[in-house]
């Protein structure tokens, strides 16, 4: 196959005037007899010139959400997860469809994407008709055993045993408990922070039951769970809530039966929202890196659709901190896991 450099030796000029010519470039200054012999030793040799590279297009990527919109709304935890996949598709220019696990016409609107991320919980049967739809796939908040897909998750583990070192280190025996129930169909998402506080509490020799709660990470869950806690003859002198919701919800129980906090009732969150700043007092909370768990994840997705790959099955944990306001007593700022 003859290339520029053959044309430029039969036509008698140099290599870069035959790509100027080749490509109609007006501003080259050459006598019209000159491109005609260019043009006239192409043809004499056959020369096909290449074509230029096309803009790599725009990868399509599908989020599929486990969670309401309403839902979503009462609890930032999972907005703040699409936030991070949905401001990195922004920064790269990635065109996204967002829909919900529910819907019934879910393959159909997910048929073209080159990508899916899929964030919440989610059942055996939805992850194999999702990952039947495409094979690049990543779930966020969400620990498969055995690692089937690839998934991201905060430190649970970690983030418990800071939790219980920091009460123990207060001098907390008696440590209560505010969770939440996440169900998958009809069955209950077994949550690793009820887990580890349990195990942790136990290796601490800090009493926990019989204050161990779990209703929804709602502020009213965590008024009404805390409601509970006070009406019983013993109480405990701290508790853990697994969502800053439910955080919020059992200060404002507090504040009306008069507790003082920390100085009678110490309490941790779990997430670091916004509000978490401004409640009263200021929320000590263990920080989750969702924003982050949402844009690493879309990054690796991305960058497994440039490699023209699909994302391996992998387990990524993602550190947590705690952050100390004025809902404990004085501690470091933050302790790092």
């Amino acid at each position: 196959m003859a290339t520029l450099k053959d044309v430029a030796n039969l036509a008698g000029v140099s290599s870069a005037s035959v790509s100027r010519i080749l490509n109609n470039d007006l501003t080259l200054s050459v006598p019209q007899s000159t491109r005609d012999k260019v043009l006239e030793a192409a043809e004499t040799l056959g020369y096909v010139k290449k074509k230029k590279k096309t803009s790599v297009s725009s990868m399509l990527v599908g989020i599929v959400q486990w969670m309401s919109a309403e839902d979503e709304a009462k609890d930032p935890y999972y907005l703040s997860i699409r936030q991070g996949v949905e401001n990195y598709c922004f920064h790269h220019k990635i065109s996204t469809v967002r829909c919900f696990a529910s819907e019934m016409e879910l393959a159909r609107k997910l048929e073209k994407v080159d990508g899916l991320v899929c964030i919440g919980k989610f059942s055996d049967d939805a992850r194999d008709k999702m990952t039947e739809i495409c094979k690049n796939i990543i779930f966020l908040d969400m620990k498969l055993d055995p690692i089937s897909n690839c998934f991201i998750v905060p430190d649970f583990r970690g983030a418990l045993k800071l939790v219980i070192d920091y009460l123990a280190a207060e001098g907390h025996s008696k440590v209560g408990y505010l969770g939440g129930i996440e169900r998958v169909d009809d069955s209950v998402y077994p949550d690793d922070r009820l887990k580890y506080f349990k195990r942790f509490t136990n290796e601490s020799n800090i009493q926990s039951e019989p204050w161990i709660f779990q209703e929804q990470f709602t502020r009213e869950a965590g008024y009404s769970m805390m409601k509970q806690i006070l009406s019983m003859p013993d109480r405990p002198t701290a508790v853990f809530a697994a969502s800053d919701p439910i955080a919020i919800g059992a200060l404002r129980a507090l504040h009306e039966a008069n507790v003082k906090i920390p100085e009678e009732m110490s309490v941790i969150g779990f997430d670091n929202i916004d509000e978490a700043n401004y409640t009263f007092p200021p929320l000590t909370t263990v920080f989750v890196p969702t924003y982050e768990i949402g844009s690493t994840g879309m990054r690796m997705l991305h960058d497994a659709w440039k490699r023209n790959e699909n994302l391996q099955p992998m387990k990524i944990v993602l550190p947590c901190y705690i952050i100390n306001r004025q809902t404990t007593r004085t501690l470091p700022d933050a302790i790092e896991i």
